[in-house]
């Protein structure tokens, strides 16, 4: 799983808005500058990443998926852990219901025994 948050991270370096160091440089972290949202971004992520948001996304709406994970990691993160992680266990980690990961076990061999 950090693999991935790894890889999101680093994408998200990768796209990002370069800041000049003056910038980076005159903000300190002090979140209670910041309005609505870009405050509650401020807390968690911190100055510069809270600007590369504003800069980026200013004046658009986002929502957010319930979904962190994609179907294929989601499959492949089963696969990985079937034999050493319970259902609940993964379901956690993947943010689903315990049902619907025993659905995905079910599914994945099957998938094995039509091979």
């Amino acid at each position: 799983m950090n693999n991935s948050m790894q890889s999101a991270s680093d994408n998200f370096e990768k796209e990002s808005i370069q800041l000049d160091i003056e910038e980076v440089m005159d903000l300190k972290a002090d979140p209670e500058k910041y309005s609505g949202i870009y405050k509650e971004l401020a807390e968690i992520l911190g100055d510069a990443a809270t600007i590369k948001i504003w800069k980026r996304f200013a004046g658009l709406n986002i929502t957010f998926p319930q979904k962190l994970y994609s179907k294929e990691y989601r499959r492949k993160f089963i696969v990985e852990n079937i034999g050493t992680m319970k259902p609940g266990d993964m379901a956690k980690a993947l943010g689903l219901t315990e049902r619907r990961v025993r659905q995905m076990i079910s599914e994945i061999q099957k998938e094995k025994t039509d091979d």
